[in-house]
């Protein structure tokens, strides 16, 4: 867990950087430019905060321009080619600091339950039931006289739901909703797809655009998107429920898409500069405290280099 300052400290930082956000897209109102002077002027802390992003926009912007030109006009640009290319690389690379690293931030600041990148934690509601939350995970949660209603933002989370009769337990993402028949079940959601997947009891997922409700039992999972639900399929729940273990397992599955796994856990970003490489099919079965040591062991049993800048690493044939 993250102790109280280092979580004030961090919410501090998101308001910034989302703040810089609104302030930069050319689409912020009079209204919304008052409150920011106000939530500036509140405390020293958020002053510092807010010019700690401005100073980091100011010195990248020219930079940043300059690359994405070079880019343009060269097909063959590498990030490891020069002196030149190398200062234009890390300032996209301070860039990816504020906006990247830091993506979790933009929606954290005004959820009930929230984790940062790399972070796990156990929360248990009032109502009894348990939540595990993933990395990069915010939900928020109200309970009613006659329902408790889950609105997952963003991430994964399981549910060990506490029985009450009187009172559904229903957790939406997005536009599907899953209703627990008194059970433990895994939610996950990102950028508007998901599935649910059924550990134990059965749950009902529907949309409000589908006429028929679908019900999972035990080991059963189904996927969704804004539109549709899927067919359902049987999940490998040891796999699946692999990360409140600190493990990640995935088998028969491309480069790409571990490292696209990774990078929900890796504060700095792994980049793939191959797509020969990076459809290379692997099993995977790493330890997530333990990412950076893993991914060095990459060069034993895959043709590539493992290179880093700062925090962020790059695999290269």
């Amino acid at each position: 867990m993250i102790d109280f300052v280092a979580k004030k400290r961090d919410r501090q930082q998101q308001t910034a950087v989302l703040w810089h956000t609104r302030l930069t897209s050319g689409d912020i109102s009079a209204d919304e430019r008052r409150q920011f002077e106000t939530w500036r002027a509140q405390d020293l802390a958020h002053d510092a905060a807010y010019r700690k992003i401005e100073k980091l926009w100011q010195h990248l912007e020219e930079p940043v321009i300059a690359d994405h030109s070079r880019r343009k006009q060269s097909s063959n640009f590498s990030v490891f080619q020069g002196r030149g290319n190398g200062l234009a690389v890390v300032a996209s690379l301070l860039l990816m600091v504020s906006f990247g690293l830091f993506s979790d931030y933009l929606y954290q600041p005004w959820a009930d339950y929230s984790t940062h990148v790399g972070e796990r934690t156990t929360i248990r509601l009032e109502d009894g039931s348990v939540a595990y939350l993933n990395t990069d995970t915010a939900f928020n949660i109200t309970f009613h006289d006659n329902e408790r209603q889950v609105d997952l933002v963003q991430g994964e989370v399981e549910f060990e739901v506490a029985h009450d009769s009187h009172r559904p337990f229903r957790v939406q993402a997005g536009n599907t909703v899953t209703e627990a028949l008194g059970t433990r079940f895994i939610v996950r959601y990102e950028h508007s797809v998901g599935a649910v997947t059924l550990l134990e009891g059965k749950v009902r997922t529907e949309q409000s655009s589908n006429i028929n409700a679908v019900i999972l039992h035990p080991g059963e999972r189904i996927a969704f998107d804004a539109q549709n639900l899927s067919d359902i399929t049987l999940a490998d729940v040891s796999t699946v429920e692999a990360w409140r273990r600190g493990r990640l397992i995935m088998n028969f599955v491309t480069l790409k898409q571990v490292v696209a796994e990774i990078n929900r856990y890796h504060r700095g970003r792994v980049t793939l500069l191959s797509d020969t490489l990076g459809n290379k099919e692997i099993n995977v079965a790493l330890d997530l405290n333990n990412i950076d040591a893993w991914l060095d062991t990459l060069k034993e049993t895959l043709p590539l280099h493992v290179r880093r800048l700062g925090p962020f690493v790059f695999l290269q044939s």
